[in-house]
């Protein structure tokens, strides 16, 4: 069911209900205020009939009856009834009253009942023969009649007030839905072929142009992300290739015709080179894709730094044997008892990368780590004296097979950054970079520690 459906039925209903409940309470006030309005009709007529019995002796019983139907206003379907007090009173009485109704009228000495359309009062007096009970019973047409009136009315305002609710909320959440409906016709257009087709936004303060302005940002998101995922796949592929393309030459050049065991031998070093190069492109892709997942599903273990640090070391010194890095600190005494939530492995990927880019664009001089933790947080610092990264290139480091223009002719992946970047900020880190050509870079990796 559409949302102005459903807005026109949420309207009917709630005006429903408040023209019921509003309609109910005015039947309802209504005929308590007709029954109390006859109740004192009654009791006038009780106190004229008191004053007619005290009077009755001077009239004949055609001249009582005479002046009680002309000028004493007789209710509609009246009965009278005056009694005196005694033993079996309530057997003398003419007509039927609920048994409540007398009770009530012998202890308090005023009564009144409602029975069907049937109203009664009654009063006891006193004379100096005795106690005299006066009931007076009528049915009040003209209220009744009145309350019907006002029930049919009360009805048909209902139904109207409904159905004019009704429709003017189909009509209203028609002119309030019909720019959502436009934006999502709009919106059903735009494809992959026309992703930089935007929403229009007439009002951005309003939900409505709030709603267009979050569905652009997401679709620049998506745009952005396509573009990185096109760049990365020609990057990719251009990278696979090359590698490639060497070991098919090579192997084509060495089965060519045949040729000494020493150029078949340098064919299979170049070949080797290029297939672990291959091999390791491969390996980087592998782990950049499985660090995707966000920080909740990443397996999170106890991790002791000065452990972390040390498995890392030793990885990377049989990966570079001749490699100068350096710790500025005692790993195992200033780094006691600090502990970080995360991933062995990947933490350990991450340092690696940083140690082998320091080494690699130093050409293996020499690099310093120095560690400092404050504030629940531990910081690692990795300075080397190399090439350096040019300013303009600084905010492309992160992008995956990105390589600036002095390093071309080193070998790498251009993964090893984005991978890195990519596995600090899963486990809540932060990479920050500092550099300058041809004197060095600094690079700054901080994580929270973990709480004792």
């Amino acid at each position: 069911m559409k949302i102005r459906h459903r807005l026109s039925i949420f309207f009917g209903l709630a005006a429903s209900l408040v023209l019921l409940a509003f309609g109910v309470s005015v039947y309802y006030f209504s005929a308590e205020y007709r029954k109390k309005e006859f109740n004192i009709r009654l009791m006038k007529r009780v106190e004229i009939t008191e004053r007619m019995f005290l009077e009755r002796e001077s009239f004949t019983v055609e001249s009582y009856e005479l002046i009680r139907e002309q000028f004493l206003n007789t209710l509609p379907e009246e009965t009278e009834d005056v009694v005196k007090i005694q033993t079996g009173w309530r057997d003398s009485l003419e007509n039927n009253y609920p048994k409540e109704f007398l009770d009530q009228l012998v202890e308090a000495g005023v009564a009144y009942y409602s029975q069907g359309n049937r109203q009664g009062a009654g009063r006891i007096f006193k004379l100096t023969g005795g106690d005299f009970a006066v009931i007076i019973v009528g049915v009040d047409l003209v209220g009744i009649n009145v309350l019907k009136n006002l029930r049919t009315i009360l009805v048909a305002a209902l139904i109207i007030g409904v159905a004019i609710m009704i429709l003017t909320s189909y009509y209203m959440s028609n002119r309030v839905l019909s720019p959502i409906s436009a934006k999502i016709q709009k919106a059903n257009t735009i494809s992959v072929k026309n992703l930089h087709e935007r929403l229009r936004v007439f009002n951005p303060d309003d939900e409505i142009g709030q709603l267009a302005l979050s569905f652009n940002r997401m679709l620049d998101r998506l745009d952005e992300a396509f573009h990185a995922q096109k760049l990365f796949v020609a990057n990719a592929s251009h990278e696979i290739r090359n590698p490639l393309t060497v070991i098919i030459g090579e192997a084509d050049l060495a089965l060519d015709r045949e040729r000494p065991a020493s150029a078949y031998q340098e064919s299979l070093k170049i070949i080797q080179s290029e297939a672990d190069r291959l091999n390791l492109l491969i390996n980087n892709l592998l782990q950049l894709s499985t660090v995707s997942y966000t920080q909740g599903d990443l397996k999170l273990e106890i991790i002791a730094l000065p452990i972390l640090l040390m498995e890392s070391r030793k990885k990377f010194d049989l990966l570079v044997p001749d490699n100068q890095v350096r710790f500025n600190f005692n790993v195992q005494k200033d780094l006691e008892n600090i502990t970080i939530h995360g991933s062995m492995n990947l933490l350990q990927t991450a340092i690696i990368n940083i140690f082998d880019n320091a080494s690699k664009f130093s050409n293996n001089d020499l690099v310093e780590v120095d560690v400092e933790y404050k504030d629940e947080q531990v910081t690692m610092s990795v300075k080397d004296r190399g090439l350096g990264i040019a300013p303009e290139d600084l905010p492309k480091i992160t992008q995956p097979f990105f390589r600036a223009e002095n390093v071309r002719k080193i070998r790498g992946t251009g993964i090893g950054i984005p991978l890195t970047v990519k596995i600090i900020e899963l486990h809540r880190g932060k990479f920050e970079v500092e550099s300058s050509l041809n004197k060095g870079t600094l690079v700054r990796i901080t994580f929270p520690l973990m709480k004792v």
